[in-house]
């Protein structure tokens, strides 16, 4: 009897629900069929595109190399992106595995380089670690072809020794005791040719084994041990043992030395310059003395991470390292130089001309010297043009600096912020926007206005959920020509953004239409009420996951997508407060979720769009 009442009354519910929920919606559609889930969709005009599920409906699905790239780039073979570091672990990347296992592990070593030196990932761990795992695979042809690109993958020692320690989680197991070494002698040959491949610039060596001393709890000596490296060559061999026995033993073999072969002739100038090098910067580490450590920078063009600790509360010492810093390294430090009073007193108004000098620079087609890629092993963007700064990282700069002047201080900084700074930030965040590569798509931004935006966003302590869907509102405004910008919580209107508009004007324009709660499906339905059948990209800006709604995001989208006629519509929700985030269909490469929005967000949705993810 219940069941017979169970039955009868949910049919009856679920057909009044189906009448009266989708009926409005449905019939504001154009007229012809629509294609139910238990029927694949293009069938015949795109030919197979679509798998049946455990339930007998027709869904996409990723393939593995798609999903390999996906790792390599955002760090997760599913549909989310964290802002904050994620704890890899090989479940992570069981896409490898199975290319592997299905003769096309060579395929995934190749995706792995193409990706790494067009410096397309976000952040180099994930990258690392897939490549870790194919350079400990037991299929030797796939080794073999992933060891060879060492020092393409592994272009300066940051990278190294994350992927020694990749290697060395391989080769233990997740929970596991040690089985060997981990050196075999693929291993070894592979890390002793990093360190010799420099034989025709070993003051690039020099350079890199002094900047990057140590990560991950391992350093050059180590490695050099434990790979038996050894060269013929004085110049790189001078180097080595400098970093195994120090600058007096180094000096003893190889400068002292004078039975040299008549081959090594035409290097002995190149072993000078390196000896040079070394001997300032042991003279550098050495000092006590500002004025003579700001002589050896001048002189070695020697970096900060060269300089003792207890100089870099040194202003001359930041005045002379200010003179070659690169841009976003002197973005990072405007604080710290402030707090040192860089820019008052002697020297201050030509250290601060420099500042502004360099900030005007920003985003320009000034020629600059090519940049060194910084500790975090991600290099200069749009084919590593210096003076390029994304908006969102100006943004993040701009108010990391002038927040202080609120708070009073920064983590242990504490100073009071240079107007002039200020206003060159500012203004550089604008002519950023002019710099930004259009995707030549449509589309359609969808923002939260409910009240709870006004929270900082994950990954910044700095900017807020308003201020992060604001700064991207206006990149994607700016850069490209058809954008339809709507807010919404548990319903749609339109949202006036102009080009020419400010930050304020933006921010302001939100401010006052705060209302609701929040559903992410609301955009895709009301594309469809609107009848606006060519949107590429659908951009949904909220503090939080979606928790009210009838339909679900993803839901949503295939219905826009069955209405469209387009099949690869993408869907990215920026959750930015979010620490867990599932709105995404895994197993839909066409869907982007987004928790937290760090600086490298704004890159990665652009490479969604353009379907590079």
């Amino acid at each position: 009897m219940r069941a017979g009442w169970l039955a009868g009354g949910l049919a009856g519910w679920r057909a009044g629900w189906l009448a009266g929920g989708l009926a409005g919606w449905r019939n504001k559609l154009p007229t012809g069929d629509l294609v139910p889930q238990s029927r694949p969709l293009y069938q015949a005009i795109h030919g197979p595109g679509q798998v049946m599920n455990n339930a007998g409906g027709y869904v996409f699905t990723m393939d593995d190399m798609d999903r390999c790239r996906r790792f390599l780039i955002m760090g997760t073979e599913g549909g989310t992106y964290y802002a904050k570091e994620t704890d890899l672990k090989r479940g992570n990347v069981q896409c490898i595995d199975r290319l592997i296992s299905d003769g096309r592990g060579r395929e995934a070593v190749e995706a792995i380089r193409d990706i790494s030196i067009n410096r397309r990932n976000v952040r180099q761990n994930s990258l690392l670690y897939a490549y870790a795992i194919c350079c400990r695979s037991n299929n030797k042809e796939v080794k073999k072809l992933a060891y060879s690109y060492l020092s393409e993958i592994c272009r300066i020692p940051t990278h190294l020794f994350m992927f020694i320690k990749f290697c060395e989680e391989e080769s233990r197991g997740e929970g596991e005791p040690a089985t060997g070494t981990g050196w075999g002698r693929a291993h070894k040959r592979a890390v002793a040719k990093w360190y010799t491949n420099f034989i025709n610039n070993p003051e690039k060596l020099a350079r890199l084994v002094t900047k990057y001393k140590n990560r991950e709890g391992w350093t050059h000596k180590d490695l050099l041990r434990l790979a038996h490296v050894s060269t013929k060559d004085p110049v790189v061999g001078f180097i080595l043992r400098y970093i195994v026995k120090g600058y007096a033993k180094a000096q003893e073999m190889y400068i002292c030395n004078t039975a040299r072969q008549t081959d090594e002739i035409a290097r002995l100038a190149m072993l000078e310059g390196v000896n040079n090098l070394i001997q300032g910067v042991d003279q550098a580490s050495a000092t006590t003395d500002p004025n003579q450590l700001c002589e050896l920078i001048e002189k070695y063009q020697l970096n900060w991470e060269h300089c003792p600790s207890q100089l870099l509360r040194s202003p001359e010492v930041w005045r002379q390292l200010l003179k070659k810093m690169p841009i976003e390294a002197m973005v990072r430090n405007l604080g710290r130089m402030t707090e040192l009073k860089l820019f008052e007193g002697e020297g201050g108004k030509e250290s601060l001309d420099l500042v502004l000098d360099k900030l005007r620079s920003i985003n320009t087609e000034a020629e600059v010297p090519m940049e060194e890629e910084g500790d975090s092993g991600e290099g200069p963007s749009r084919g590593h043009r210096v003076n390029f700064l994304h908006p969102f990282k100006i943004l993040l700069a701009l108010e990391a600096y002038r927040k202080v002047e609120e708070s009073g201080k920064k983590g242990k900084l504490t100073w009071t912020p240079n107007q002039q700074i200020v206003d060159a930030l500012d203004s550089a965040f604008y002519q950023a926007f002019s710099q930004v590569t259009p995707t030549g798509k449509n589309y359609y931004l969808g923002v939260d206005v409910s009240g709870s935006m006004g929270v900082p966003v994950l990954g910044s302590s700095v900017i807020t959920c308003q201020m992060a869907a604001a700064a991207m509102m206006m990149t994607t405004v700016r850069t490209e020509e058809n954008c339809k910008i709507r807010a919404f919580s548990d319903r749609m209107v339109p949202l006036e953004i102009k080009r020419d508009d400010k930050m304020q004007t933006v921010l302001d324009k939100m401010r006052d239409m705060t209302f609701g709660s929040t559903d992410c499906s609301v955009p895709m339905k009301d594309a469809i009420e609107n009848k606006w059948q060519d949107i590429d990209v659908f951009m949904v800006f909220t503090d939080c996951e979606t928790w009210i709604g009838n339909v679900h995001p993803c839901q949503a989208l295939v219905e826009y997508r069955k209405y469209s006629g387009k099949r690869d519509v993408k869907l990215i929700v920026c959750g930015m407060t979010a620490t867990e985030f599932t709105i995404a269909d895994k197993d839909d490469k066409y869907m982007l979720d987004i928790a937290g929005f760090d600086s490298s967000a704004p890159e990665l949705i652009e490479r969604f769009s353009r379907g590079e993810v």
